[in-house]
């Protein structure tokens, strides 16, 4: 027989895999496809900018209008590391008891705006945010001063 499935011994000739030898391997070899997905990627992702226009149309900026705060409560700290609020300095160690008066009188309202010199140490702003909490302030409010534009028009400007 000369197409029998038995084998009467070692044979000279490969096995096909295909026919369902004993040492076939039933899975994918996939690696091929990936490199050939990561390169379309990377041609796609090089040609689709080339290739189309983005046109951004970007919003207008508007200057918001400073809002009047008349009856905020508004705590400072000077260059000296003075505190004050409204014009009325007041000594580091009655920033609390100061503070809790103002808020006791507000009981609705526990927000404090706070206002630093830009050379003040950080550890006097939070020295004053510590006395605002014991004083049952919830909310602090950081005020910045906008920086001015320079004023290219002048003949001795920079």
């Amino acid at each position: 027989m000369a197409f029998s499935a038995r084998r009467a011994g070692p044979s000279n000739l490969p096995a096909l895999r295909a026919l369902g030898s004993e040492s076939s391997i039933a899975e994918l070899n996939i690696t091929p496809m990936i490199d050939v997905m990561l390169a379309l990627l990377i041609i796609f992702m090089v040609v689709t900018p080339v290739l189309t226009e983005y046109a951004a149309t970007l919003p207008v900026a508007r200057h918001p209008v400073p809002q009047t705060l008349d009856d905020a409560v508004t705590l400072g700290i000077d260059r000296n590391g003075t505190f004050f609020v409204g014009t009325d300095t007041i000594p580091a160690g009655r920033l609390t008891e100061r503070l809790a008066r103002i808020y006791a009188a507000r009981p609705g309202d526990h927000l404090l705006y706070l206002r630093a010199d830009r050379g003040v140490p950080y550890r006097l702003v939070l020295d004053a945010v510590d006395a605002a909490r014991a004083a049952g302030v919830r909310t602090v409010g950081a005020i910045s001063l906008p920086t001015m534009p320079v004023d290219t028009g002048r003949a001795g400007a920079p």
